[in-house]
Order: C-alpha cells, then structure tokens, then sequence
C-alpha cells in the first residue's frame, strides 16, 4: 500500500518481485480539500454539509440544533455534499431546486439564495428520500424580567443560549417573549401553535414555566401546566429552552438554612453540605471549594486548562513543561510556547530543546524548538500518511537527537535525519502503547503493546517477546521507562490490574517490583525516579494520590489542596510537580502543595488562598459554568446547574 499525506492510498496486488527488485513505483491521486473536508465531517453529518444557511450543529452535547432560520430570512445556502442534485421543500410544497457543480470525483458544491417566508417543517430531500428536516418559525427575543441562564452563568454556548430561561426546580418563573419576523418587526395577535401560545397586539407572548426533578437525573418541565415533550423537555419553541438549576442559602458561619424546592424525589441532589466550610479573615469570606462539589477548571478561566501531561526536565530542575506551556525559573512563571503539542519530547542535555507533534492543523510534521518552544522548525514528513488521532507517542534518542521514534496506531516508526523520513521499524504488536530506550545503550528499544513487551538489541533491526500478554492488561500501560540513568539494566512498567512489575536486565525477565497496587485498575499514572539510594514511586489512582520514599516498600496518601483530574510527575529534585485540572501545583519541603503562577493558570475566577492544605475561594459573586455564588447581608447563597441532558 502507498500513503502520502494529502493523497488517495493505493494499494497494489499481484505485484512480483524478483531478487533485484529495488523500487516499486505508484501514481497517487491528489485530493482536493473540499473532498478532505467531506471525507472527515460529512459522513457524521450526513451527504450534506453546509457553510451557511441550515445548522444542524450544536456546540453542547445532546441539546438539539436549531435551525437558525427565522421567518422572512433570506439566506446564500451553500456548502459541498456527494449529491448530484436536492430540493428544499417547503411547508406548502413549494421546492427550490439545487444542481450541483463537481469539485472533484467525490465531492460537489452548491450555492443558492433562498427566502424563507413560510414557518413550519421543512424538507432537503434527493432522489425521493428526505436526507435532513428543519423548522422555520418567527423569531423569539426574551424580555426583561424573564430570568436568563446566561446571566447566572457562564454558559460556554452563550449564542445558543441567549434564549434560555433559567428556572429553580420545584419552583415557577414567568417568561415575557418578543415574537418578530427575521427583520424584527412585531408579529401581533399570532398564535404559535404551542401550549395554546398567542401574541398581544405588540407581538409580546407571557407564559409560566416549571421543572420539576423526577428523580436523581431526570426532569420535566412545563408551560402553563403543560408537559414539554420537546427534545426530552430542553426546548419551547424557536431557540427558546428550559434551564433548571438548584441554589442553597447558607448562614454567614456556613449553616444550610434552605435549599431548593424538591418534586417527587426528597433526596438532596446536588449534594449540597449542611457545613459549608467558611473561613474570614475580617474583610473577606473564604469557601472552600472541595465542599461546593466543583472543579477548578470550571471556575477559573485560566490559559492552562487544556494541559494534560506536566514534564519537569529530567536534569535541570528549573525548567518545566506541559504541552503549551514553559517555565524557566522553577515555577514561578509560565510562559505559552508558539505551539500546543499533542506529544511532546525534551532533551535531557539541553533544556531548551522541545520536540513536538500536533494531530490537527499541522498533521504530518515534526515540530523541533531550541528556544524553549518559543520558535517551531516544522519538518514535513513526506513518505508517510499520518492522519487525524494517528501518533500517540513521540521519543526522542538522548544520544543522537537527530533520531525520532513515533509511537502510532499502526506502529513504531523511526527517523535517523530528524523526521524528515521515516520508515516503519515494527508493527507485529498490535497496537503499541509505550516505548523505553536504555540510557546508557539506545541500541536497547522495548516496546509494549496488546500482545505483550518485546525487545530489540539491535536498533529494531530484529525482536523478541519478552513477556507475552496473557490476561490484555498489558495494553494498558501508563509507565514503561528506565527509571536511573545510573542503573541502565533497571527498567519498569505499571499495568493496569497489576503490581509495579520490573526488569532488572534489560527487559529479559520480569517480575513484581512492588504491592503498590491502590486502586490499580483505576490507576491514571506512575512516575518512579532515583531518590537517595532508592526510588520515588508516585502512583496516581482514580481516587487517591500514594508516594513511596523507600522503593514501594511503604506509602503515603497524599493530602491533595483540590478534588480534580490529577497526573504528577516527580522532578530531578525529587518534588512532586502535579496537574489538577490542567493546573500546575508543585509539593513543597514542608508538605504543602501550592498552585505555580497563579496570575497565568488561575485566572479568571475568585481570589484563593490555601487554608490548613485545602484550596479557598473567596466569596463575592463567583460565576462559572455551571456555579454561582453570591454573599448577602445575612449569608451565602450557591446556585448550581442541572444536567438536564440525563432524561
């Protein structure tokens, strides 16, 4: 098979090769972009995908897509689809006709102005099948004093949902509704088809909404005493939804007084604590936000949050890395690199020297940076067609930096000119999770993948299993490294399921290294590093955070500032340099973890403070994406969203 990135493969059979075959060519077919755009996101989709006129998108998982089309709009309806020709049908059976123009053999575009003066269903329909439908209604405004979800939230859909009332479950609200035509004019004395909906001689409609909460996850909701039966109760009519939330009235020392009203289910839910634990240090009053059942990332709008992996450089302690960030004073500051990386690698020799691969935009080129990624030389990889999600895994030969391996889905490729070419070096694995290199020997290459752990002496030139996978855990593996330098025989991998197992001759044999087995299926990630004359083992759980000074031979769990999503890394200075919500904390001598450049990743939110090892955030109108808090004379008062997508 041939593949180049930005071409058709092609796969030829029947070949024969002799003895002095040296070269076996093929013609490959460029495909145009608008056929790589159908190629990726048609197919999701459907034959159609539009640039501008009906939108089926939303940007929050489960609401439905609204059309945005409203009555009397005229719109340009374009995009590319694999149809020769379709109608857009409207309510009446009026069609506007769509032939359209080949781009290349697999994709066609089209391009129409349309005006839509009709409301209700509308049809695309080819070769007598209806392929998408679509409502087209006047357009509704919601007035003052309607309350607004976006105006209690920080709703990341803020476009979308511009028209959702917020309603307390258990409780009522009254909502006021402008109803025009595309243009804004009034649309006066029209009913709306809907829970028996009219408008007033200004076009304004008023009606009383309700939700109720069924059970733990699941809701209804209700217009003048009638159900919605709409998209499981979301939405009313137009682009106007229903937005349950819950809210809590604490005293000022952090005592439940009440919470909101309940249904049929008399269960606390969200759980809201009796305690709020408060803290005031005379002119401020702290919460601590372990107790509001909320994530960092939800209430701070910091540069960080889309960090997952922290790299503090294996020699030199006072550079530090994540995939989009880089500090060069231990910490204290963080500064966004020109790129974020997807995999990344350091040199242990050289701080300032990143490498890096990026799945979208720039697939197919290895990124390298000698000025702590503030720069990118990007290197085409020209032989082989690496797509979207392809690479997982990038290492680099600490001997010889000139020499890539990319760990993918289809296998281990290798680099000797920098990623300039690549050739494939072994693929009889499956697919591969992890790859270690011997310090001391980069001859020594150890993969492992679902069909177990094999070996190279010789560069890739030949392997060998060294353990084979009897029970599938091996392809779960979230450490696989030759921890010291200093001990290039000692190499280790942590399995889901199992003991920290480990080689202690080059990966010949293996066996348990030790019973640090907390919530091993659950695990997230291990680091093991030299410490004194043993090891640092840190293993991070689905629950829990344990850290062993003595080899494995005992551990600690660790008493974490903030619940959240965590993945630590132990430093050359035997710190534990930890992520919580793609936030960057750092273990201190004393115990304590505290938050590094606050200014850069904390963003965006509320004061904090850390009190007795736990994060604070202080309280005067803290507003997140799905958290609210406001201090009154008299208390607190905490509103929360619902997840009214669980029905």
């Amino acid at each position: 098979q041939f593949s180049m990135d930005g071409y058709e493969d092609k796969t030829l059979d029947n070949i024969d090769i002799e003895e002095d075959t040296k070269v076996i060519s093929a013609n490959l077919r460029k495909v145009p972009e608008e056929e790589i755009e159908m190629m990726e996101y048609g197919p999701t989709g459907g034959p159609i995908m539009f640039h501008s006129g009906p939108n089926f998108d939303s940007c929050i998982r489960g609401v439905p897509a609204y059309s945005n089309i409203f009555y009397g709009e005229t719109l340009t309806v374009e995009g590319v689809t694999v149809l020769d020709e379709f109608d857009i049908v409207f309510p009446s059976g009026k069609k506007v006709h769509f032939d359209t123009e080949k781009v290349s053999d697999k994709v066609r575009k089209f391009s129409k102005v349309v005006t839509f003066d009709e409301l209700g269903s509308y049809k695309i329909v080819a070769n007598g099948e209806t392929k998408y439908g679509f409502e087209v209604d006047y357009k509704p405004t919601l007035l003052p004093p309607t309350p607004k979800l976006t105006d209690m939230f920080l709703t990341h859909c803020k476009d979308q949902f511009k028209n959702a009332i917020a309603v307390p479950v258990g409780g009522e609200v009254e909502a006021k509704v402008l109803i025009t035509n595309a243009d804004g004019k009034p649309i006066p004395n029209a009913s709306l088809g809907v829970y028996g909906l009219k408008t007033d001689k200004n076009g304004i409609v008023t009606f009383k909404v309700k939700v109720e909460r069924v059970d733990t996850h699941s809701y209804k909701t209700y217009v003048n005493g009638q159900e919605v039966q709409f998209y499981g109760g979301l939405m009313i009519y137009g682009d106007i939804y229903v937005w349950g939330y819950d809210y809590a009235k604490y005293s000022k020392d952090g005592k439940l007084i009440s919470y909101t009203p309940q249904s049929k289910s008399q269960e606390l839910y969200p759980n809201f604590v009796d305690q709020l634990p408060v803290v005031s240090d005379g002119n401020s009053t702290y919460v601590q936000l372990d107790a509001l059942n909320m994530r960092l990332n939800e209430i701070y709008r910091g540069t960080g949050i889309d960090n997952d992996i922290i790299l503090p450089h294996p020699e030199d302690p006072s550079v530090i890395y994540t995939k989009g960030f880089v500090s060069k004073d231990g910490g204290k500051h963080f500064e966004k690199m020109s790129e974020t990386l997807d995999a990344i690698a350091l040199n242990s020799k050289n701080p300032n020297e990143v490498f890096g691969y990026v799945l979208k935009d720039k697939t197919g080129y290895i990124l390298r940076s000698e000025d702590f990624g503030q720069h990118f030389e990007f290197t085409k990889i020209e032989n082989v067609n690496f797509s979207h999600y392809f690479v997982s895994n990038l290492f680099i030969d600490q001997d010889n930096p000139q020499k890539v391996y990319l760990v993918t889905q289809r296998g281990l490729y290798v680099s000797d000119n920098g990623g300039k070419d690549f050739s494939l070096l072994y693929t009889d694995l499956g697919q591969i999770t992890s790859i270690a290199i011997n310090p001391a020997n980069s001859n020594i290459v150890l993969l492992v993948g679902v069909m177990g752990i094999v070996k190279s002496s010789d560069g890739g030139k030949t392997w060998k299993i060294v353990k084979k996978n009897d029970n599938e855990n091996l392809q779960y593996v979230n450490y696989f490294s030759f921890a010291d330098p200093q001990k290039p025989k000692e190499v280790f991998a942590a399995i889901r399921g199992e003991e920290l197992i480990a080689s202690y001759d080059e990966g010949e044999t293996w066996k348990p290294f030790c019973h640090c087995t907390y919530d091993a299926v659950g695990r997230k990630n291990v680091d093991i590093k030299p410490f004194k004359d043993t090891y640092k083992i840190c293993t991070v759980s689905s629950n829990n955070v344990y850290v062993s000074n003595d080899g494995g031979k005992t551990f600690t769990s660790l008493d974490f500032p903030v619940k959240g999503d965590v993945f630590v890394n132990i430093g050359a200075d035997g710190r534990l340099y930890i992520l919580i919500d793609g936030i960057p904390f750092v273990e201190n001598e004393d115990g304590t973890i505290l938050p590094l450049d606050g200014k850069t990743f904390l963003a965006g939110g509320p004061n904090w403070k850390i009190i007795n090892k736990k994060f604070y955030i202080e309280v005067k109108d803290v507003k997140g994406e799905q958290l609210r808090i406001k201090e009154t004379n008299d208390g607190i008062v905490i509103y929360r969203m619902c997840d009214m997508l669980m029905y």
